[in-house]
């Protein structure tokens, strides 16, 4: 998901979208020039300057925590799309997270996403050493946090949300071929 609505989300009827996590707005800018309405968030002021000063005329652009209650209606977007964003908290907060996703899409609506699968643990590990903070949930020496997802956490996550499509995917290296990262991809309809 590099901010291009996955195929089988086009024919749904999304118009408005929400990016979790959208950084410098090159995917949520993609996602404007495709005719979606696009709002999207981040948590780094910087990162969200920056996407204005390129792609304000094109997105809505919020500065906003995901990990607290988003300023925005129940049921308020069609599709909630998240890519590799949602890694970085420990087991309460992720669950928190994912029920703010399920408020806020309306029913019908899609859910998009991308998470670090537990196959990528100990890929990452042999470039970034880590501790565990509680099962699946590490800090790197960095002080970046990390959580690897199994299928079978995503399916507690997504109780309740229907037609639920996981599909493991492994990126390679760009120069070696060699498996890079593993992470899933997620499609749900609520």
């Amino acid at each position: 998901m590099d901010g291009a609505i996955p195929g089988p989300v086009r024919d749904t009827g999304v118009r408005a979208v929400l990016e979790l996590g959208v950084g410098t707005g090159n995917g949520a800018a993609r996602l404007a020039r495709e005719g979606y309405s696009v709002t999207a968030i981040d948590l780094s002021s910087e990162a969200i300057e920056l996407a204005r000063a390129r792609f304000g005329s094109m997105v809505t652009f919020v500065v906003a925590d995901m990990t607290q209650r988003l300023p925005f209606p129940d049921a308020g977007f069609d599709a909630v799309m998240s890519n590799v964003a949602l890694h970085m908290f420990p087991d309460s907060v992720t669950r928190a997270v994912f029920a703010e996703v399920a408020r806020l899409v309306r029913p019908g609506g899609l859910f998009a996403f991308h998470v670090n699968s537990l196959e990528d643990r100990p890929l990452r590990a042999r470039w970034r050493p880590a501790r565990e903070v509680e099962p699946d949930y590490v800090a790197e020496e960095s002080g970046q946090t990390v959580h690897f997802f199994s299928a079978a956490y995503l399916g507690e996550l997504l109780a309740g949300w229907q037609d639920v499509h996981l599909a493991p995917v492994a990126i390679p290296h760009r120069e070696t071929g060699e498996p890079y990262k593993h992470v899933w991809r997620g499609i749900a309809r609520r």
